[in-house]
């Protein structure tokens, strides 16, 4: 059994540094078409903003697990930039909510156009057959991951 762990432990690390490096050359190659110089914190809650559409400051801290203050002072930087607005909203007036700009559209259409250029570069050098293997076997494994620590968080949450 203890071989067999070891194997295990070999082939997930073997797999995780080639994952690593992978994702660290496509990254840099990316980030330099992208020429935006935004944090991985300002990019997060731009993603976040883009997925909602309007969203409240309170939600974007909840969703980064993030106080609001925080969340505030990279909405500050990013409105400075030009790529979200406030508004206070309309229902709740002592409520901040937060949008995309033009500028802030225009990211992430870039950020499409860059995603379609890697993938006709990297990905249409796979067959599609294996492109749909590796999605079923990373599936499996997300939702592995999803439960485990779904179930573990609870487990936290049920102790405190």
């Amino acid at each position: 059994m203890k071989k067999n762990k070891d194997e295990l432990f070999e082939l997930v690390t073997e797999i995780n540094d080639m994952h690593y490096t992978m994702n660290k050359i496509i990254i840099k190659e990316y980030q330099s078409l992208l020429d935006d110089n935004l944090s991985r914190n300002q990019t997060i809650l731009m993603d976040i903003v883009k997925d909602y559409g309007k969203i409240s400051i309170g939600e974007i801290a909840r969703l980064m697990k993030i106080t609001s203050s925080a969340v505030g002072q990279i909405v500050n930087k990013l409105e400075d930039g030009n790529y979200l607005v406030r508004t206070i909203n309309s229902q709740n007036r002592r409520e901040i909510l937060v949008q995309l700009t033009d500028k802030g559209t225009r990211y992430f259409e870039k950020e499409e156009k860059i995603n379609r250029q890697i993938i006709n570069r990297i990905y249409t050098q796979m067959e599609l057959s294996e492109m749909e293997e590796l999605k079923r076997i990373i599936t499996k494994l997300s939702n592995i991951v999803e439960k485990t620590y779904t179930k573990q968080d609870e487990e936290e949450n049920n102790h405190d």
